[in-house]
Parts: structure tokens; sequence; C-alpha cells
């Protein structure tokens, strides 16, 4: 959800805040107020190319500002992987657009690249509107509609069909890549060989144990120190132990007194056993020391003898892991890998059969697949027929098409052919359609309008049960007059179909039309004022006796009405307004006569 839009010195907004709330946000203006200003702010955000001629002619910088409120993990998770940890539920994004071309980027205060911003998009908005922002034209997208409707009609048995076809293709890929690796040519497997005997030997003949390196750079250390450490040591001893004045006699001989005076004082009594006990520890760690100095002595061989073996440690580590545990891992992969490379025919006989057993499996959930697929479709096509007929598309029909694309050197064949196949099915969806009777339905990318594919993405969100809070893993919805062309009870429909949409999320729409404005659950109007010969725009959320005046000024035109302001009111579903002043005076003197 978009919580907060600022604005600075972008074309002739010279500086501009707006608050965004949950539901329909309506975007109105005049015509060249600069309502798509609004847009190009969004769209900036969402990583959208800059240009210097969107910068204010007296500024040398132009920089927007968004609050935005992500749901889900997914995008903490990616910002994760860039090493920003955001541990509130906002994320302010920031972007700063110079003049010499220069951009910035910054989320949360963090410099990121324009790269991560167009990675998060998707999880703060999305912008429809154009065909190039809309995207609905893209293959993967029309089959994840058509999925997502699946899961809403069949729930549970829909995701494990979806899920079967892509652990099938992951099972096959992986046998796949272990025949070709034992059925290479000769010469190929056999310099493959050699290289993995190499490293095994390599690895075995070091004898490695795993964690050594960690004791070994202790004992290095201790022996190119043992005269510092040795002299720490005897001095420990002496004070401890071994000197006359040591710790331990001077703990003896106060012992004593204080058994002295044990026989005048009781307190005293318990100070004994205490000493006692101190003497004793000091005794024990005075031996232990001593212990320790006596074994250590510098010992240039030893030492020697610790460098080479580091050596050798370190030579496998910079080839085959960063640590001793790892590069012994990779010694048991390189002997298994060496098992399928020796194997023998037998064993590549038994590989091929497990290979064609699971390109079957996967042949045989992919069919199943397609064919769920085409019950949704029939489901969809009915939805949008529907839904599109709401939105002053009547006479226009969506179909859903599957196509198997032919590859020669693709194992999988259907009908006798060989064709691709994925993670996501054998055949690829298409969406086809036809605005007109008559015409015969083809891509969506060749016949759709961009209006068209504004209100088809519209009722596809609706037929599919979607919400804003589900579309587009959560991002706000962003529609640039999808209401071009139409108008009355038309209109209304695309109204209260995103007002629909924004029900469980935030729909926001830049209209044009009285009667979509009047289903916003927060109105935002865009206001172009000229003062001392400069033009600025103004954008503000206007209150509910504003918005009347708004709707009755795109009712009615540059002249507002009280007709015009009684339609408004009854488009807002307002009471009518009281009479006073004359109107009233007047309306007593028709009753009176």
């Amino acid at each position: 959800m978009l919580r907060h839009l600022h604005t600075k010195n972008l074309a002739v907004i010279e500086e501009a805040s707006v608050d965004f709330g949950p539901g329909l946000n309506v975007v109105t203006g005049e015509t060249g107020a600069g309502k798509s200003l609004v847009v190009d702010s969004l769209a900036l955000l969402a990583g959208a190319r800059a240009s210097a001629d969107l910068i204010r002619s007296d500024a040398e910088g132009l920089s927007v500002t968004g609050v935005f409120e992500p749901v889900g993990t997914d995008w903490r998770e990616l910002l994760g992987e860039a090493g920003i940890e955001c541990q509130d539920t906002e994320l302010v994004v920031r972007r700063e657009v110079a003049r010499s071309g220069r951009n910035r980027v910054f989320l949360d205060d963090h410099p990121v690249t324009l790269r991560l911003l167009s990675q998060l998009s998707p999880y703060l908005l999305r912008i429809h509107g154009q065909r190039e922002e809309l995207g609905l034209v893209a293959p993967d997208l029309q089959r994840a509609w058509l999925d997502r409707l699946g899961l809403e009609l069949e729930g549970e048995a829909a995701q494990h069909q979806i899920d079967a076809v892509a652990a099938a293709y992951a099972q096959y890929q992986e046998l796949a890549r272990r025949l070709s690796r034992m059925t290479t040519d000769d010469r190929s497997r056999q310099e493959r060989v050699d290289l993995l005997r190499y490293q095994a030997a390599e690895i075995a003949g070091a004898g490695l144990s795993a964690g050594e390196e960690d004791e070994l750079h202790v004992q290095r250390g201790v022996l190119r120190h043992a005269e510092q450490i040795g002299d720490v040591l005897s001095l420990g001893t002496q004070s401890l132990l071994e000197s006359e004045n040591s710790i331990a006699s001077q703990l003896a001989r106060l012992k004593a007194a204080v058994e002295r005076i044990a026989k005048i004082d009781p307190v005293a009594v318990e100070w004994v056993g205490e000493l006692e006990e101190l003497r004793i520890r000091a005794e024990d760690l005075g031996t232990t020391v001593r212990s320790r100095r006596d074994s250590i002595e510098a010992d240039p061989a030893k030492l020697n003898g610790i460098e080479d073996r580091l050596a050798v440690i370190e030579r496998l580590l910079r080839k085959y892991g960063l640590n001793t545990a790892a590069v012994l891992e990779h010694e048991q992969t390189v002997r298994e890998e060496l098992l399928e490379l020796e194997g023998n025919d037998e064993q590549i006989q038994e590989l091929e059969d497990q290979v064609k057993t699971s390109l079957d499996q996967y042949a045989t959930a992919a069919r199943r697949l397609t064919a769920s697929r085409k019950v949704w479709s029939n489901e969809l096509t009915q939805r949008m027929h529907r839904e599109l007929g709401e939105l002053a598309l009547p006479s226009a029909t969506l179909e859903v098409a599957f196509e198997t694309r032919p590859r020669e050197d693709s194992p999988l064949k259907i009908d006798g052919a060989s064709v691709e196949f994925h993670p996501w099915g054998q055949e690829a969806v298409v969406f086809l359609f036809s605005s007109n009777p008559g015409e015969s339905p083809r891509p969506l990318a060749k016949v759709a309008s961009g209006g068209e594919l504004s209100r088809l993405y519209l009722a596809l969100q609706l037929a599919s049960g979607a919400s804003a809070a589900s579309a587009q893993s959560g991002g706000a919805l962003v529609f640039d007059e999808i209401d071009t062309g139409v108008g009355g009870a038309e209109a209304a429909a695309i109204g209260a179909k995103m007002q629909s949409l924004g029900a469980s999320g935030q729909v926001l729409a830049v209209t044009h039309l009285p009667q979509v404005a009047s289903f916003g659950d927060r109105h935002v109007r865009v206001e172009k004022q000229v003062s001392k010969g400069s033009t600025k725009t103004a954008v503000r959320v206007l209150d509910m006796s504003e918005r009347v005046e708004e709707l009755a000024r795109m009712l009615g035109g540059a002249e507002i009405t009280e007709v015009t302001r009684q339609h408004a009111r009854e488009l807002l579903g307002l009471p009518d307004a009281p009479p006073s002043g004359d109107a009233a005076e007047r309306r007593g003197l028709r009753s009176v006569q």
C-alpha cells in the first residue's frame, strides 16, 4: 500500500505532498492540470527510465519520495539479499534525477541500484494504462492468471497438480544430466575421469581431518610466541607458588593468624576454612601454570612442520572449499561422479530406463494438468464474458488456447512431434481476444489496445476472484484512465468494479469521468495555478463538500450550477441539500401559489 507521495520539481509540480489510503483512491483534475504527473511520479518509484525533460525548468533536479507499506515478507528477503535490514512495516523509497542525467535511488536512506528498485517494484505498485507497462500480453502471466483461477476453484487439488508437474520435471532433468555424464563421448568422458581421479587422489593423499586447520593455527601461534608465553607463565608460577612470598605462602600465614584469633572471635572460624580453600586453589593453579610453562619451548622443527601442513591445507582450500569439511564433502561428490562415469553398460541401461520412466511420469502429470486447465479456461471464459460486458466491452470475447511449440531435440513427443516442455507444463497458455463481433480472436499482443488491455486486466482480477491485496504480490494497483471512451452506466460499472477490487487492498485510479470518481474512498484533485507568469500544479485530498464541487465541475464543465451539484450529490449518495436564501424563498412562493 502507498501511504504517502511527495514530489518536487517534476514538470509543473514545484512541490506537492499527498496521503493515500486503503480502498479506491481517485485522482481527477482539469485537462492539462497534470493528472498524468501523479502517474509519472509513481512510475519513477517503480523503476521506470527517467528523462531530464521531466525536471522543472527552473530546477537542477527532481525528487520523488513514496512511503509504502508492502504486504508479505518476500520484499524483506529481497532487501536482505542486498544487505538491507528493514525492521519497520513501512519502506521509504526516494528517487532523485539530476539534469546531468545522474540517477540516485534510496531505500530507507540506503543508496541502492536502479535494478534493485525494479526488482522490488512489484511488491510496491503496478501501473496499468500503457501497453508496455501492463505485462498482460506475457504468456507466463496469462498462465499464472489461469492457474490462479484453478486454485480458487479446486484449492489444494489444483496446487497438487501444478506441483506434481514441477517435481516430475526436476526429477527428469536430474536423471538426464546423470545419463549425459555417463554416455558422453569417450574422449570427453576420459578427460573428466582423469580430472576427478586427480582431485580425489590429491584430497585423499592429504589425509585431512575436518576442522584440523583451526587447531593447527592455534599451535602455530603458540610456537611463534613461545618465549613471550614462557616469560608470562614463569611469572605466574613464581607469584602463585614458588617465590618465598608467593600467594600460596601468604594465604598459609594468614590462615595461621586467623586460627589464633578464632579462639577469641567465633566469627573468624568460617574464615579459616575459606582461606584454606583459597590456598589450595592457588597451589593447584600454580602447579597447572608450571606444567604448562615446562611444556612450552621454542621448537623450530615442529613449527616448520605445522607451517608445511597448513600450506598443504590452504592450497586445497583455494581449490576445493572454504574449509576442510567442505573439501572432504567435495571429495565425496567427486567419488560419486567417478562411480557413474566408470559405470558399466548395465548401469547405463538402468539409468536410461529411469530417464524414460521419469519422462513418462512427467508427460502423464502434464496431460492431467492440461486437462484441468481446459476446465478452468471454460470457467474463465464465462466469467470474462460477464465482466467485459459490464466494462463497456459488450461484444468482446476472451478465449484460452493451448499451444505446443516444436523443438527438434526434445525427447517429449505429442502426436509424434517433438515439443518443448517446462516445469509448468508441456503447452503454452495463450489468451485470444476479439473486441468486435465477427472478428476471429487473436493473441492479445496483436489486437488489444492500451485501454482494452487495462480493462481486460481489471476484468481478469475480478473474474479470478482476486483482490488488490493479493494481486501482483500485494503492490498497489494504479489504473491510468482505463475509462477512456466510455460513459454513463458503463463508466459507473468500471468505478464499482475498481471499488470492489480495492475493498481488501489499494487501487489508485486517474480518471476524467465523474461516474468513476464518485466511487472513490478518497478523492485527490490535481490543480493548475498560474501566478506571476509561472505555472504550478498542486495536489490535495478533497473533503466531501469539495468532492461535490469537483464532480459538479466534471459533470458541467466551467459553469457549476445547482443542477450539477445536485447530480454530484446523487452520484455520491448524499441527501439533497437543504434550500437556503433566494432559492428557499422562491420555493415557498411556488408552494403558496
